[in-house]
């Protein structure tokens, strides 16, 4: 639970990630759809807890598993970014009384996801994502071996 470099690192490289796919992602929003400013900002500090807590816990295991829990971390950052953005798209329709009943904005909210998610599809964002989770989840597994305590 202690603050170590492969934690650091590992947040600050899947921060980066995040933020880099967040950039490819913005072209191809429809136009005319509000993209906020703290679009980047919102994923990259998810990516940073994520990375924190799925891979730079588990750093120095292997590079094997490094990439391993490098792609569930990536996984995670990608569900989390479509949640937040469709949650926060369902808060808005709701407070101008867009929804009936509160069933009815769960039910947009996933929808919404699965919207946002046809956005990840094109501009290269998919094979971007899998090759920077490889670099970073190496780095982050380098890092771990490098640092880690030698057995007593």
């Amino acid at each position: 639970m202690y603050p170590t470099a492969a934690k650091l690192i590992a947040g600050l490289l899947f921060a980066a990630l995040a933020f880099f796919i967040s950039g490819l992602v913005i072209p191809n929003i429809p136009f005319g759809q509000n993209t906020p400013i703290s679009f980047g900002l919102g994923n990259a500090a998810i990516g940073f807890l994520l990375g924190w807590r799925v891979v730079g816990r588990r750093a120095g295991e292997g590079y094997a598993f490094g990439i391993a829990y490098g792609i569930t971390a990536a996984v995670a950052i990608v569900f989390w970014c479509l949640f937040l953005w469709a949650f926060i798209e369902m808060i808005e329709r709701a407070l101008d009384l867009y929804y009936d009943d509160p069933t009815k904005a769960l039910e947009e909210m996933v929808r919404l996801m699965v919207d946002f998610s046809s956005y990840l599809v094109g501009n290269n964002v998919l094979p971007a994502l899998g090759i920077g989770t490889v670099f970073c989840s190496a780095v982050v597994e380098w890092v771990g071996q490098k640092n880690s305590r030698p057995a007593e």
